[in-house]
């Protein structure tokens, strides 16, 4: 799971990374609500995505993996905010401690049972999220501006449905 581990948080990383981008880029087309749904958005999915990893791992020791989460949850929704404004700081950065106690709460509880499974169905949901929130930054972006703005995928419909195909096929891989 080591390295199907790093994939999914590499995949995480590169897609938050590229909405926060986004948004600073374009930020004066962001209105303040929908600035608000993105930090809120992006900080729940890294929280609740992070809190079900460190509880699945940290079996045992809910307040460890509780409070790196909440903190990597805290963090990103603070960067997540930071180009819209503060309304949109607090309520990522609320957000991101919310999904983080969630997240770990829900690593803690199913570990027991199927750990890699738990991972891999939060992993797939963070990431047709992530997806769905950068999709509706560049539509939002585009109907806001005159000017000619730059597109990560023209059908994001199709790309979540060829991700869920491919984590149905990867699933009923198994490497011995």
């Amino acid at each position: 799971m080591a390295i199907g581990l790093f994939f999914i948080i590499g995949t995480c990383i590169i897609q938050v990374l590229a909405i926060i981008m986004y948004i600073t880029y374009y930020r004066k087309w962001v209105t303040q609500m929908y600035g608000m749904m993105f930090s809120m958005a992006v900080a729940m999915m890294v929280g609740i995505l992070m809190g079900t990893i460190l509880g699945v791992y940290n079996q045992g020791d809910l307040f460890a993996s509780t409070i790196l989460s909440i903190l990597v949850g805290l963090f990103v929704g603070f960067i997540a905010g930071m180009p819209v404004g503060l309304p949109a700081v607090i309520d990522g950065m609320i957000s991101g401690l919310m999904g983080g106690m969630m997240g770990a709460m829900l690593g803690d509880m199913l570990a027991m049972a199927r750990p890699e499974t738990i991972i891999k169905i939060m992993a797939l949901i963070v990431t047709m999220v992530l997806l769905l929130v950068l999709y509706t930054a560049e539509d939002l972006i585009r109907r806001k501006s005159d000017q000619l703005v730059y597109s990560f995928f023209k059908y994001p419909f199709v790309l979540l449905f060829i991700i869920a195909v491919l984590f149905l096929g990867l699933t009923k891989l198994e490497v011995k």
